[in-house]
């Protein structure tokens, strides 16, 4: 008898299941981007010439939607126009995301499988658009939400090469060999809201087996990064502001040493409407770096996941800070107009270091001038390029490995198309 009662509700659940609302979803998307270097990244030497390439993304997915479930698997190539010819043999084609979606209970709903993350300004997770390849993690997500009032999330992450019978060396394809992590969410009034994240990550030390190839034994160091971001946005002006700040602390291999870790980050920035199509924007950005780093505890901040072409300056040139750190004062306007489907930024950037270092004649890092304009043509359809200047000095040249060379002016520019169709397809119930 309890067999028959579990079979009825098994198929009652059934019933539900087919009846409920379903979507099937297919999407696509085509990016090729021309750019001409002559600079971008670090400075180019008066000799050199200019260099220009055409890179191309391609993405293709499918989106099942119920009731109970939300799955979605996309795939993606990417490519260098040129770089293989026709007859190539090379497998380019790989998997972005792969992920299920399903809802617990109200409010909670459980993810697993391969997929992006994406908090708050995106300094320690972020998608990483700009990049062909993306962020992507292989994780189980926790996600907990109050009507928006008050969200939380958790994940956990794994990683190996292979399958394993024994404790073995994780060559590492991603920062850690597992990751945990938080972040939750609340409103504290209409105007005010603050957001928290944790991330724990865990990788194997080698410093005691001396060297990976003699790993066998479960040895993890562990390092944590914990922080949140305060927004608030007065309803009386135009104006939004938002403070940031991470920490980070625990253990790093340094020159086969295992030292303590002890580094921050702070970010304060604001944006003001002057019109209703006219704003302008500004902030500091701190970064810390290590004046003496050869003291056993390291205090240069370790960048995690973040999209790190959105900021210090789109020319790339700090996207590692690494000892030094990185001191960013920027201001910048933006222009909208043509239904804000059309807009016109300009940003500059004075850079400098964190600590003062020894090969260095100050803190001074140059300047950085971008020039982005954007046009969304269509749902489908939008255009995006860019030029940008960085006036290198002789610190620069330093850092970059080229003292004594005869530099010109950095200069970058760049065009995007992105294509993004998509056909969405209500599929039938069950009568």
């Amino acid at each position: 008898m309890k067999f028959r009662y579990l079979y009825l509700i098994l198929l009652l659940l059934l019933q539900t299941y087919t009846l409920s609302s379903q979507e099937l979803t297919l999407f696509g998307e085509l990016r090729p981007r021309g750019e001409y270097r002559s600079g971008y990244s670090k400075p180019i030497i008066t000799s050199n010439k200019a260099g220009f390439f055409i890179k191309q993304r391609t993405r293709l997915g499918a989106n099942f939607t119920n009731k109970l479930l939300t799955m979605e698997v996309t795939f993606q190539d990417s490519r260098v126009w040129g770089d293989s010819n026709d007859s190539s043999t090379n497998p380019s084609i790989g998997l972005y995301e792969a992920w299920a979606e399903i809802n617990i209970l109200p409010g909670l709903v459980g993810k697993i499988g391969r997929q992006c993350l994406q908090y708050d300004d995106r300094k320690i997770f972020g998608p990483n658009d700009w990049s062909d390849s993306g962020n992507a993690f292989d994780m189980l997500l926790l996600k907990y939400n109050l009507n928006d009032d008050f969200i939380l999330d958790f994940g956990f992450s794994y990683n190996n090469n292979s399958e394993i019978s024994k404790e073995t060396y994780y060559q590492s394809a991603m920062k850690y060999r597992f990751m945990a992590m938080t972040w939750l969410s609340k409103k504290i009034t209409n105007e005010m809201k603050v957001s928290g994240i944790a991330a724990l990550l865990a990788n194997q030390d080698t410093i005691k087996t001396n060297g990976s190839e003699n790993y066998n034994n479960y040895h993890h160091y562990y390092q944590t990064t914990i922080g949140g971001t305060f927004h608030y946005v007065p309803k009386r002006i135009p104006l939004k502001l938002m403070l940031e700040g991470y920490y980070q602390f625990g253990k790093v291999i340094y020159k086969k040493s295992l030292d303590q870790l002890k580094s921050f980050y702070l970010v304060a920035n604001a944006s003001y409407q002057i019109f209703p199509a006219f704003q302008i924007a500004g902030g500091y950005e701190y970064i810390s770096g290590d004046k003496n780093p050869n003291n056993n505890v390291q205090k240069g901040f370790l960048h995690l996941f973040g999209d790190e072409h959105d900021f210090n300056g789109t020319m790339d040139y700090w996207t590692n800070t690494g000892e030094r750190g990185l001191q960013d004062i920027y201001l910048g306007v933006l222009w909208e107009f043509n239904r804000k489907r059309t807009s016109v930024e300009g940003v500059y950037h004075h850079f400098m270091t964190a600590v003062p270092v020894e090969k260095l004649k100050g803190k001074n890092l140059g300047n950085e001038l971008d020039f982005i304009i954007k046009h969304q043509q269509s749902s489908w359809l939008k255009f995006d390029a860019g030029y940008n200047i960085y006036f290198v000095n002789e610190n620069v040249k330093v850092i970059k490995g080229i003292p004594k060379a005869k530099t010109r002016l950095a200069q970058w520019f760049y065009i995007n198309i992105t294509i993004k169709p998509s056909l969405a397809v209500a599929l039938a119930k069950k009568k």
